[in-house]
């Protein structure tokens, strides 16, 4: 009996462990590419990332804070159908330092200017630069097991974030209105309205694509636009620039709705646990 017990206990053991493996393959790797063809294959439905920050606002303190709400938000945006495991988080200075002829404004403040010169130098192209930063500091064997890399920065660029298959950047802080004669402002993101972008960004590294698109065509006028917004049965999707961003808070998030949660069911899982394509086939447009 008691050989009997201790032989499930090990095949219990082995099974926990299992869900859990990973099995790198060159091809799908981002120490390759940051556009792997690919998913590594595995046992179990989750996704292995890295939560960085690219800059020297936030201190590593700040990561492990956001790192449990992000975990969280995302689990139940995509209803615990895929496990988000945050195995490497790191703050990571700039690569960059501020010029001393770079000026903007009148703006003396040396670590906003340096933000603002990444805006004027490097823009998106941000995103290839953390990838980078990453390869050379992180150990390769965790390059190699990540399905996306997430990083917050001080870095501004035109928009809210980006990705570009499985890199994403967000912006903390945010430089608004730097140009006018009052110098703009710095604004400092809740955790909660950081992880709504970063959830939106990570549904683009699952390959799938915005929602009501057809509520911001070019030529609409605003009042269209919300008209359309309202009558749009996927508006409120974290994929969605017709959600409402600013109600977003401690007790109220986004998550991915009935069309991307089907694809996710019926698309992202069975390529993610399959070690199968990335660019998954069959995408539906979001309405």
């Amino acid at each position: 009996m008691r050989i009997a017990l201790l032989i499930m206990s090990l095949w219990l053991l082995g099974s926990q462990v299992q869900a859990s493996e990973i099995f790198p393959r060159s091809e799908c790797s981002l120490m390759n590419s940051m556009n792997p063809e690919c998913y590594h294959d595995r046992n179990g439905s989750f996704m292995n990332v890295a939560l960085v920050y690219y800059g020297d606002f936030w201190k590593q303190e700040d990561l492990e804070r956001l790192a449990p709400i992000l975990k969280k938000r995302f689990e139940i945006a995509n209803s615990h159908k895929i496990k988000l495991n945050i195995i490497h988080k790191e703050v990571i200075p700039f690569k960059h330092v501020l010029p001393d002829n770079y000026e903007n404004n009148g703006i003396t403040d040396k670590k906003r200017l340096l933000r603002l010169w990444y805006y004027d130098n490097v823009g998106s192209k941000v995103m290839q630069e953390v990838h980078e930063q990453i390869k050379s500091r992180f150990n390769q064997d965790t390059v190699h097991k990540l399905d996306a890399i997430l990083a917050v920065t001080g870095a501004q660029f035109q928009g809210l974030g980006f990705a570009y298959g499985r890199v994403s950047v967000t912006e903390q802080p945010q430089e608004i209105a730097w140009a006018l004669k009052n110098k703009g402002r710095t604004e400092i993101l809740s955790d909660y309205r950081l992880v709504d972008e970063l959830i939106h960004e990570l549904g683009h590294n699952m390959f799938l694509g915005h929602t009501s698109t057809h509520c911001t065509k070019r030529g609409m006028s605003a009042k269209e636009q919300r008209a359309c917004c309202a009558k749009s049965p996927s508006r409120n999707d974290v994929l969605s620039y017709c959600r409402n961003r600013n109600k977003v808070d401690e007790n109220f998030m986004h998550g991915y709705e009935e069309c991307n949660q089907s694809m996710i069911e019926e698309l992202v899982i069975p390529a993610l646990t399959s070690g199968g394509n990335w660019k998954i086939r069959g995408r539906k447009r979001c309405r």
